[in-house]
């Protein structure tokens, strides 16, 4: 991969050179390696240059189209499906809180299971706070209420494919300075990659 990257740097910084695309391969590809061999009567090198045995199968994803016409990934096509079964991508909390209730926990056990069913999906918790207390209290009540999560997730094995982010008060759903508005901002968001 390296090599690869590589070659097409060096492509693209000597393009505007005069030298043609082969002089570029056989300045950057490495020679080929020298071996003495010995049959017992006389000591010859010859060259010797491994053939590429390697094969690259296409890796043939099913996805389906969306309105738009464009092709959704697996992922997305789970991530769907998961969302038309009703579960909620947001938990929402009690004021200055980071407790979790029943409800709250149900949904976090379908997500669990939904990882356990697509295991290489990876999950991002990010954690919300209202607009009143400090900036840096805020950050840190938003990634405790993410921490919270991903701590009952883990109990489903699933800690290292998370990850946590706080946006504290800086990503309101809601501008109006009402309790209705800081109640949905007090959230944590699951977003699957």
């Amino acid at each position: 991969m390296l090599k690869i990257t590589s070659l097409i740097t060096a492509t693209m910084l000597l393009s505007s050179c005069s030298s043609t695309v082969e002089e570029l391969y056989q300045k950057v590809l490495p020679k080929p390696s020298v071996v003495t061999v010995e049959d017992g009567t006389q000591g010859a090198e010859e060259n010797v240059i491994a053939p590429d045995s390697s094969s690259f199968k296409s890796q043939n994803y099913k996805g389906t189209y969306d309105r738009s016409g464009s092709k959704q990934s697996p992922v997305q096509v789970a991530e769907e499906n998961f969302r038309a079964s009703g579960v909620k991508f947001v938990l929402y909390f009690a004021y200055d809180g980071s407790e979790i209730d029943e409800s709250a926990t149900q949904e976090i056990i379908k997500h669990a299971n939904f990882m356990r069913d697509n295991p290489t999906l990876k999950l991002r918790l990010e954690g919300h706070a209202d607009e009143r207390g400090t900036r840096e209290y805020n950050l840190a009540l938003g990634e405790n209420r993410a921490l919270v999560v991903k701590e009952v997730l883990g109990l489903y094995g699933h800690g290292s494919r998370i990850e946590v982010i706080s946006f504290g008060e800086e990503s309101p759903i809601s501008q109006k300075h009402e309790e209705s508005a800081w109640q949905k901002n007090r959230r944590v968001e699951f977003i699957y990659k």
